[in-house]
């Protein structure tokens, strides 16, 4: 859907699957918009030698940054986007220091007045799929949370992090919950997996017009 809104503004949407080897674009601007989406793989990963995709996704993220160039970044998207911003992302962890993870349909609130928020209810429902988090970077302005995870989304001048997946359908997420099984069962018991197939439909239909709509209004927001 993020392309959709994307297309829809007037944006030629390329997409470059760094994880198979593909370059990273070496001729964006500041007209154009850098957007990292999600995957299994965290910051902790930095350095690996089998993903060394990831450390050259900062550089470009942080070298944009410091232009007041547009970037999107969506789950790990957004940890990227704040490491790359100097803040610190960590596995979420509880009071006795077991692992977190989020996963599933649920609900977003946001926080204060924005013009990416503008219009929508105070929480909306959208999918989560993570298991690390990151803290606020220094001069974002905090724009939702979760009860588990304070910083879910944030805005740094032109550039915008979402943890949460609001670009997700629902056919998308039971083939997620198939294919990334082991998490789903660690973060919602034996019977995650079949509860968030029979669910996802439906949670990603009564979700639909403001998932978009917050999609439409972050694109307006980092090409303001």
């Amino acid at each position: 859907m993020l392309g959709e809104v994307l297309a829809a503004t007037g944006y030629v949407v390329e997409s470059r699957e760094v994880f198979r080897g593909e370059p990273l674009p070496a001729d964006l601007g500041a007209a154009d918009i850098l957007v990292v989406m999600g995957g299994p793989m965290g910051v902790a990963d930095l350095g690996d030698p089998t993903m060394p995709w990831l450390a050259a996704e900062v550089a470009l993220l942080r070298d944009r940054l410091a232009r007041g160039w547009p970037n999107l970044g969506v789950c790990l998207g957004m940890q990227l986007l704040a490491h790359a911003a100097g803040a610190k992302v960590t596995s979420m962890k509880d009071a006795s220091d077991g692992r977190i993870r989020e996963v599933g349909w649920g609900r977003l609130d946001f926080h204060g007045t924005d013009a990416i928020t503008r219009g929508l209810p105070a929480s909306i429902e959208v999918l989560h799929w993570h298991g690390d988090a990151c803290a606020l970077p220094a001069g974002a302005t905090l724009l939702a949370s979760t009860k588990v995870c304070p910083v879910q989304m944030f805005r740094l001048g032109r550039s915008v992090g979402m943890q949460f997946h609001p670009e997700v359908d629902g056919p998308m997420a039971a083939l997620w919950a198939e294919e990334d099984a082991d998490f789903v069962r660690g973060a919602n018991g034996p019977g995650g997996v079949a509860a968030l197939q029979a669910g996802s439909d439906a949670a990603a239909a009564r979700s639909l017009a403001a998932r978009r709509r917050l999609l439409r209004q972050v694109v307006e927001a980092v090409t303001a």
